[in-house]
């Protein structure tokens, strides 16, 4: 999310917004933030009604997905970077993940185009992003 923060001023310059979406809750979110700022809208989706109302499907995690996920967030501690608590997570939604997913919405509402990606799989850069929303404009 990182890449959408940097390119946010210009996705709004084309009069779409960002919203992350996440099944963090909201004292999840909160500790996050105070070690990666975001400057778009958040919403906490912790019992995930968001993601089931778009079709973003829960998908059991593999275990060597699982232990890769733990490993990063264990690397990421080592060199003194944040990784919100795995464990609450498991044990809110079992071993489940969600892809990632770009909404793009026109000016009146209306979904028009989806990209999901794996749940640690890079989303479009942002001059594709840009791109995608001139198509829809």
């Amino acid at each position: 999310m990182a890449q959408l923060r940097l390119g946010y001023p210009e996705i709004q310059r084309t009069g779409a917004e960002v919203l992350q979406i996440t099944h963090n809750t909201p004292a999840e979110a909160q500790r996050y933030f105070k070690h990666y700022p975001i400057t778009f809208p958040y919403l906490c989706d912790p019992d995930r009604r968001v993601h089931d109302a778009y079709g973003i499907a829960q998908t059991p995690q593999k275990l060597g997905d699982a232990a890769r996920t733990v490993a990063a967030a264990a690397a990421d501690r080592l060199r003194g970077e944040f990784t919100p608590n795995l464990v609450t997570p498991f044990v809110r939604g079992g071993v489940k993940d969600s892809p990632q997913a770009v909404i793009f919405v026109d000016r009146e509402g209306i979904v028009r185009h989806v990209v999901q990606a794996g749940p640690n799989a890079d989303l479009p850069s942002n001059a594709e992003i840009l791109r995608r929303l001139d198509a829809i404009r």
